[in-house]
């Protein structure tokens, strides 16, 4: 009967010490977060005296604590910029301090990950692609809100296999529905081994082959426009159609046009360019979707018009400021780590920093090998104006 009690007892003792470990480690937090304010000057004077924020609300979420404080009024938002630095050094975990209302600071449980598998990423519905996982857990985009969608990042480190990350879900998720334009401006290597997928209207290897398929797409945007006119459509979303037509530029700088050129080739790029501003601006209404990539953005390889109407960027390590400037609109990529190959910077209305799902090449077939079919190399419109396929 003993023996027995000592069993039972083992769980509940477990439970308490887990209970008393996390106590103590809030008790530990707060005491630091405090020691932080007073170090740093983290207040303001009210009356006579001097007042540090003060602690209104501890909220245990799933992936962090939260500290909520309640500050004195005249603080400057300008003092509280060392404070997420400091306290993440110092407990030696991920933080991120907030400031509206309320300061509110949350201390993570976890790390971001070092690698990420595609087969992790969960089953979401809609137009979704996973961005990838943080501290806080996995994040998703909606080409539906977001239809526009820039890509950088040195070479190798993951540019490529977000674009077939991307591709993969997309086909899992929507089979019959959705449609690829492949420019694969590094001669047919990455994309070519999926040219045959029924998914995929063509994969271009070259710039003339580009300008040859964007002049279809134009010619698709004209006719998809004529429709929506005739039936007083103004957004796809809002349509019977559910079919949508992801155009994917990866290495873009393959398209910008050089003084080295001779005339009909800096055209033929230019033109190439000026589609795809067109479709930046005017098709993402009409149920296409640019996804365009380089390896180190500039005005020049990065034009304007994509650039200001891709409301999703997404970064991974680059060499320079500069170059992180023209992706993002922000320093940070320059300072991503060199050992870490798919951790980005993801800009939408905020910052995020995630680990990209990894899916490797055997992976992406053996998930969609079953979609192959025989083609013919050669594209051109139907009389199904909703689609462009092969004949």
């Amino acid at each position: 009967m003993f023996f027995l009690f000592e069993l039972l007892a083992i769980p509940v003792l477990a439970g308490s010490a887990a209970i008393l470990s996390g106590v103590k480690n809030k008790q530990k937090e707060k005491r630091v977060i405090d020691t932080v304010f007073r170090n740093l000057k983290v207040g303001a004077v009210e009356g006579k005296e001097f007042v540090y924020p003060k602690l209104v609300a501890t909220e245990q979420k799933d992936y962090c604590v939260r500290y909520v404080y309640r500050v004195p009024l005249g603080l400057p938002k300008k003092a509280l910029e060392p404070v997420e630095e400091i306290l993440a050094a110092t407990l030696d975990r991920p933080v991120e301090v907030t400031f509206k209302k309320w300061l509110c600071i949350d201390i993570f449980n976890n790390d971001i990950p070092a690698k990420v598998p595609y087969s992790e990423a969960p089953d979401m519905k809609g137009w979704v692609v996973p961005l990838g996982c943080n501290e806080k857990g996995w994040h998703f985009h909606d080409f539906d809100k977001t239809p526009h969608c820039t890509i950088a990042g040195t070479t190798r480190f993951g540019k490529t296999v977000m674009l077939k990350n991307m591709m993969t879900y997309l086909i899992e998720h929507h089979p019959e529905d959705v449609e690829f334009l492949i420019l694969d401006m590094k001669g047919g290597l990455e994309f070519g081994r999926y040219r045959n997928l029924k998914q995929v209207i063509e994969v271009s290897s070259n710039p003339f082959e580009a300008f040859e398929a964007l002049r279809i797409v134009q010619t698709f945007m004209e006719q998809r426009m004529r429709e929506f006119c005739q039936n007083g459509w103004s957004n796809i979303v809002d349509t019977p159609i559910k079919k949508r037509l992801f155009v994917i530029v990866d290495e873009g700088a393959q398209l910008a046009p050089d003084k080295f050129m001779i005339k009909e080739q800096r055209d033929m790029l230019a033109a190439c360019q000026h589609i795809l501003g067109e479709v930046a601006r005017i098709s993402g209404a009409l149920g296409l979707r640019l996804i365009f990539c380089t390896q180190y953005p500039t005005s020049d390889t990065l034009p304007r018009q994509i650039k200001q109407n891709a409301d999703l960027k997404i970064t991974y390590r680059l060499p320079a400021g500069y170059a992180s400037m023209v992706a993002i609109d922000d320093y940070g990529a320059e300072e991503l780590p060199s050992d870490i190959p798919g951790r980005a910077i993801v800009k939408t209305h905020e910052l995020r920093i995630v680990q990209t799902p990894f899916i490797s090449d055997d992976e992406m077939m053996k998930r969609l090998g079953v979609y192959r079919v025989a083609k013919v190399r050669k594209t051109q419109r139907t009389a199904n104006e909703d689609t462009i396929c092969f004949e």
